[in-house]
């Protein structure tokens, strides 16, 4: 049985780091270390995670504490260098498995380097369902390039393969390693087996950071000119939405025009259409996005 490292980055993460580790150790899946990297919680932290796990430090545990605030993308990586398993996966430090998740993705891994299982159950602070996602998934290609992906909690590797999260994608850092990935080649499962439960709460990072836009340009200019062609106008339009949402309507109308004009018929997604619709002629929010510029 090959070794599984669990990375759990966590800031101020009090209320839910007993459930994640816990999730872990309920694995059917055995053989895994678990790496916490505890990014200067100023929180209770530290404190719940010695006095519920304190005689597994050291031994199936790794804690690490960095000397400063360094960021998710550093504390992720910084997990990798700490683990010595031949597969990562990552947790949110807030978000959930069911006991078979580890045990579900392991088989994949003897074809490919990076499996994704694509989250579809929200859960409230109490752990509770919220929502279920219904959104239709086809090809790994598909979601990566329609920037419906990127869920650490979802995403497993082999840790020879593993590429790094990159420090300047920061709120888009998710996304654009499964870009980077399948650019360079790298054998992407997709699995939509429900085994991944993401919480939302209102202390989650927060896609209304202007962060969330910034990166998504750089990703958008750092990579416009290698997605492939028949997933151009996908690409197009998930930039243009985010700039939509964040009020830069010049610049959103016009990728998402540019993506029409590839593929007419991507407007006939009716969650497409909701979305121009709810975010495509906001005037507040573009008054909100001139004033801040």
């Amino acid at each position: 049985m090959e070794k599984v490292s669990v990375v759990i980055p966590v800031y101020n993460g009090e209320k839910f780091i007993k459930q994640a580790v816990d999730c872990v150790l309920n694995q059917k899946y055995t053989n895994i270390q678990i790496v916490i990297i505890d990014d200067c919680s100023t929180d209770k932290t530290q404190d719940v995670i010695f006095k519920n796990f304190r005689e597994l430090i050291g031994n199936k545990i790794i804690y690490h504490q960095n000397e400063k605030n360094m960021e998710r993308v550093y504390s992720r990586n910084k997990g990798i260098e700490l683990s010595d398993g031949e597969y990562i996966f990552f947790l949110d430090y807030d978000d959930l498995w069911t006991e078979n998740y580890i045990e579900t993705v392991i088989p994949y891994f003897k074809e490919f380097d990076i499996v994704y299982s694509f989250p579809r159950t929200f859960i409230n602070e109490k752990g509770e369902t919220i929502r279920k996602s219904k959104k239709s998934i086809q090809s790994i290609e598909k979601i990566i390039f329609s920037g419906l992906i990127g869920y650490p909690s979802a995403s497993a590797f082999k840790k020879s393969k593993f590429p790094f999260y990159k420090q300047e994608y920061l709120m888009r850092e998710d996304w654009e390693i499964f870009v980077r990935s399948f650019i360079k080649g790298l054998k992407i499962k997709l699995l939509d087996k429900n085994t991944v439960f993401i919480r939302e709460h209102q202390n989650r990072t927060s896609k209304n950071n202007i962060s969330f836009y910034k990166a998504t340009l750089k990703v958008y200019s750092d990579y416009k000119n290698l997605v492939p062609d028949s997933y151009k106008a996908d690409f197009l339009f998930h930039v243009g939405e985010v700039c939509l949402r964040y009020g830069d309507i010049p610049k959103g109308w016009n990728l998402i025009l540019k993506s029409i004009l590839l593929k007419p018929k991507i407007i006939q997604d009716k969650r497409k259409i909701i979305s121009l619709l709810k975010r495509g002629f906001r005037v507040d929010r573009a008054l909100r996005f001139l004033n801040s510029n």
